[in-house]
């Protein structure tokens, strides 16, 4: 009986101390702070400053590189189910409008192994105007903070933040599309 009670408080102790981390990280992840939406809103409205970015193949590029464009920033990693599943439809987008729509997909994955076996499932990330950076040391997803996978920034022509998504979504459709021509009008 002694034995029952004396694991029965381990493990009430051990689920106290589960619960108190849970909520504790939990709770910082899910309360935007004020800093949060003033950094949201400085990027609508003073759009997002260039900076600086290897893709795989080690080449350094900056976001000013596609001013006139729109650019989709997608955090995701190799682990992740959401994002998986709205690759496809995300590539699909970035090829409608030839050039014109850069996609620059960074990766918090733990490793380049990873990324490179999932780009063995997704050839077409390999595709123009795609641009896989891999966030190492999760630099990119700190300066944006990101708060959950897939997450990404919509910017328009001028790369102020048109739109925020958290989630998975389907990004070729006929609204999304819609979506992306009247961002493009706004340079016309």
């Amino acid at each position: 009986m002694k034995q029952h009670l004396k694991a029965f408080v381990i493990v009430a102790v051990l689920a106290m101390a589960g619960l108190w981390a849970y909520s504790t990280y939990f709770a910082s992840k899910l309360n935007q702070t004020p800093s949060d939406y003033s950094t949201i809103e400085a990027m609508e409205k003073e759009g997002v400053a260039s900076f600086a970015m290897k893709n795989l193949d080690g080449k350094e590029f900056q976001l000013q590189d596609y001013n006139g464009k729109v650019v989709i920033l997608n955090f995701w990693a190799s682990w992740c189910g959401p994002c998986i599943e709205e690759v496809p439809s995300l590539i699909k987008l970035v090829k409608e409008f030839k050039g014109n729509v850069q996609l620059i997909a960074i990766s918090g994955d733990s490793s380049r192994a990873d990324i490179d076996v999932f780009m063995k499932s997704f050839p077409e990330m390999k595709g123009e105007n795609i641009h896989i950076v891999f966030d190492e040391d999760r630099s990119l997803m700190k300066k944006f903070q990101v708060a959950r996978l897939p997450e990404s920034l919509v910017l328009g022509t001028d790369h102020k933040l048109a739109k925020k998504v958290v989630g998975s979504i389907e990004w070729y459709n006929k609204d999304s599309v819609a979506y992306i021509e009247s961002l493009l009008k706004k340079t016309q």
